[in-house]
């Protein structure tokens, strides 16, 4: 299942790239073994369902793999107090 590629969109780069270095490297290092195998996040429930995420330190990345495409869609990078809340609450004002 190799070859999946990360899709982040600049708001989040733009969040990691303010993060402390030594947590810049681990979601990268994280995001480069979800290139390999897309699937083996946690997937999440409720109105989060369809989406799964894999933790790193204190951060959780929020995703969707992508069969089709071979992407990994990257939803959100943030910290675990926070991270779902504005997930859904990103989703809910899509769907309007």
């Amino acid at each position: 299942m190799a070859g999946y590629r990360p899709d982040i969109p600049p708001h989040i780069a733009e969040i990691v790239r303010h993060l402390p270095p030594e947590v810049k490297r681990d979601i990268k290092q994280a995001l480069r073994s979800l290139s390999e195998d897309p699937f083996s996040g946690t997937p999440l429930i409720r109105e989060l369902s369809g989406l799964s995420r894999i933790k790193v330190r204190r951060f959780r990345v929020v995703y969707a793999p992508d069969r089709k495409a071979r992407l990994i869609r990257i939803f959100a990078i943030a910290h675990r107090r926070e991270v779902y809340e504005k997930t859904a609450e990103l989703l809910r004002l899509n769907q309007k």
